[in-house]
């Protein structure tokens, strides 16, 4: 079972003056059970990657499949979207409800889940996100940032989906919270699910996921283990490296050999640098 894109292409505004290829000939494959982080800069195509995965948005050219079955065919949109766990960069602007209770028993509902099932999603997923239970009664209106943001997870979890989408997941945390999250995708993961984020971050890509893609003007130009990300020109993709890489590369512009640093500091002999 897999998320499969087969030289998948999209087109924005097609045959208008606004017409923009968002993605291009692409052809990648997601196994259940995978941690894989897509990379790239702004208006790469990373979120047209996550709108194709959920059927929101169809292939122009090639095809998008799902355990098997197209999102071209809206007769399989109902299964995709259980499978397909998606939450937005902002998602709570798309809060609705009165409670927390509700926001979060929408989705199950919708899936045909009995009322004691959407209870019982409720409060499990509210308890796996690290929310306490009186929250359930609250406005989700009149939590905190960080409250807001589980119980948008917590919403897609008590669904019971086996692929886990986060399109930039970290931009507005704090690093405890970050990290927080992090832990919180090792537990999703130990538990059988796919965890998929989108970032601009090679550091939280090398850091907490096997596997990266990055995308770069629409195309798929890196596919492979995440430690391998720092063998690409990265700055040529609209990347950073991580802070400690762009130390040292620093420092050996400035000083020279890195590994004739390293001699010299360990022998406590710095008359040469």
């Amino acid at each position: 079972m897999s998320i499969r894109f087969e030289k998948v292409s999209y087109t924005y505004d097609r045959k208008t003056p606004f017409e923009k290829e968002a993605l291009i000939d692409t052809s990648f494959e997601i196994k259940e059970g995978e941690s894989l982080s897509i990379l790239g800069k702004t208006g790469s195509g990373k979120s047209t990657i996550l709108q194709l995965m959920n059927g929101t948005i169809k292939p122009t050219m090639g095809k998008v499949e799902i355990d098997g079955m197209p999102t071209s065919d809206k007769n399989f949109l109902f299964e995709i979207r259980k499978s397909i766990g998606l939450v937005f960069q902002y998602p709570e602007h798309q809060f609705f409800a009165d409670t927390v209770y509700e926001e979060v028993a929408f989705g199950p509902r919708n899936f045909g889940m009995n009322e004691k099932e959407v209870d019982t999603a409720i409060r499990e997923s509210i308890k796996t996100v690290g929310l306490e239970l009186d929250v359930i009664s609250k406005s989700p209106f009149a939590i905190s940032g960080g409250e807001k943001r589980k119980v948008a997870i917590a919403s897609v979890i008590a669904c019971g989906s086996k692929y886990l989408v986060f399109d930039e997941p970290t931009s507005s945390l704090d690093p405890t919270s970050a990290q927080a999250f992090f832990k919180m995708l090792e537990d999703f993961r130990s538990k059988g699910k796919s965890t998929i984020i989108v970032t601009h971050s090679v550091e939280e890509a090398i850091s907490h996921f096997e596997r990266a893609i990055i995308i770069s003007n629409g195309k798929l130009v890196f596919d492979g283990e995440s430690k391998d990300i720092l063998k690409q020109n990265l700055t040529e993709f609209g990347l950073l490296p991580p802070p400690m890489e762009r130390i040292k590369d620093m420092i050996k512009k400035e000083c020279g050999d890195l590994h004739r640093i390293k001699e010299l500091i360990h022998k406590d002999d710095f008359r040469s640098v």
